[in-house]
């Protein structure tokens, strides 16, 4: 079609290579977020003795995702999933080392870091959606093949999870919060040097602009395009059923498990510990063994086994056992989050056409995020009225009945609802 740059797809050494970068990036830019979130509530608590201070520094960094969420989507169809990321990296690591640099002019204060935060949890809502998007470009349309690179991210993700405020809790006791900051700015800054220089711009599906108005469904334009297209998929619809319930009751269950090492071991906290870390520890043994089995098994056989996997281990927490059987249990049920993110995204990848995939994604996200919170919430209400063993018996049980809506809705899976006019590669910006 005449007056459409294309530019033809990265061979596949350059590709790897690139995805290599995505990955090492992706580790970064993970690492440097849970650093900062131990080391900006701790510098607000050292410079004003504030817990409340120290908790609204939390409460501003999700509450970009709740306002501005679905925008991502729209923000990444504008600019393109490698532009964005990089964007995002660089303008990071700038607000994060603006922080230690107000501090040594005696100019800092707490309104400042509440900006500062906000900054970066603008910059942060896009990030997610716009890295699966920008792996399943490089990586291509082949389910198996997308569920392994998502494991991979999901194991960089999971490691950071649990590394990222160790090492920074380390820093902070020998170095002080405001000097661990320029650590947190050097890993933006060279996740943003990774991708801008080893991902070579992809093509990037979109009409040409003289027909843009007349050939692109109305479906696919707009901040609520992911959301419109999830509800119209038959299929997502039911499986967002359950991917929400699983992140509500989730953060009930994170809630429960230091109050049940606390009624059931004679507040023990080391037990308190061990609860939290073998569900963590299991997460990253997860990634692993989904990026094994990616090759060889479906990503929709892969996603209904792990929904299992990863609530029936907590009818084990109802029980009398000995430490040892409710830390493997919990890790077995971390294990599952991989086993299901992955193969979860992958489909999500493939189901959609790429001028409305990472709409979907961010609205996906968006909405999940949106109903975590809640479950704190709910969770602590429930505990304080109900104790700790009843809630653990209904979050057993409405996590099992998510779990069979899952499957049912597997079951059912068909092709998609939406559909989408045939694309033109162009040059991506």
């Amino acid at each position: 079609m005449s007056g459409v740059r294309t530019v033809p797809p990265p061979g596949p050494a350059p590709a790897r290579r690139a995805l290599a970068a995505v990955y090492v990036a992706g580790s970064g830019s993970a690492f440097g977020s849970q650093m900062t979130m131990l080391a900006l509530p701790w510098l607000v608590l050292e410079s004003t003795d504030s817990a409340p201070r120290a908790g609204l520094v939390f409460a501003v960094s999700v509450l970009p995702m709740a306002l501005l969420g679905f925008a991502g989507g729209e923000v990444i169809q504008r600019f393109g999933a490698r532009r964005t990321m990089v964007v995002a990296d660089f303008a990071q690591a700038v607000a994060i080392a603006a922080i230690p640099v107000l501090a040594a002019l005696d100019l800092l204060s707490f309104p400042l870091i509440l900006a500062v935060v906000a900054v970066i949890g603008v910059l942060g809502v896009p990030y997610f959606a716009a890295q699966r998007d920008l792996a399943t470009e490089l990586v291509g349309p082949d389910p198996k093949a997308l569920m392994r690179a998502n494991s991979v991210l999901e194991g960089c993700f999971n490691v950071a999870a649990l590394a990222g405020p160790a090492v920074a809790g380390v820093l902070i006791a020998t170095l002080g919060a405001e000097q661990v900051l320029w650590f947190d700015a050097a890993t933006y800054a060279l996740s943003g040097l990774l991708l801008w220089w080893f991902v070579p711009r992809t093509p990037r599906t979109e009409l040409p602009p003289p027909a843009r108005q007349e050939q692109q469904s109305a479906t696919h334009t707009g901040v609520l395009a992911g959301v419109r297209a999830v509800l119209g998929d038959d299929f997502l619809r039911r499986v967002m059923v359950s991917t929400v319930s699983f992140g509500f009751l989730m953060r009930v269950l994170m809630l429960a498990l230091p109050l049940l090492a606390f009624d059931r071991f004679g507040g023990d906290a080391k037990v308190g510990g061990l609860l939290l870390s073998g569900f963590g520890a299991g997460a990253i043994a997860g990634a692993a063994v989904s990026y094994l089995i990616g090759s060889r098994l479906s990503p929709m056989l892969v996603f209904g086994l792990a929904a299992f996997q990863l609530v029936l281990p907590w009818w084990v927490l109802l029980f009398d056992v000995p430490v040892p059987v409710l830390v493997g249990a919990l890790a077995v049920s971390g294990a599952a989050l991989p086993l299901s993110n992955a193969p979860f995204f992958s489909i999500l990848a493939t189901r959609f056409a790429a001028d409305i995939r990472a709409k979907v994604i961010q609205a996906v996200m968006t909405i999940s995020n949106i109903a975590g919170p809640l479950g704190f919430v709910a969770g602590g209400m429930a505990i304080g009225r109900f104790g700790v063993t009843a809630t653990l018996l209904v979050l057993a049980v409405l996590s099992t009945l998510a779990a069979v809506n899952l499957v049912v809705a597997l079951r059912r899976f068909g092709p998609a609802t939406l559909t989408s006019e045939q694309p033109v590669a162009t040059a991506a910006r």
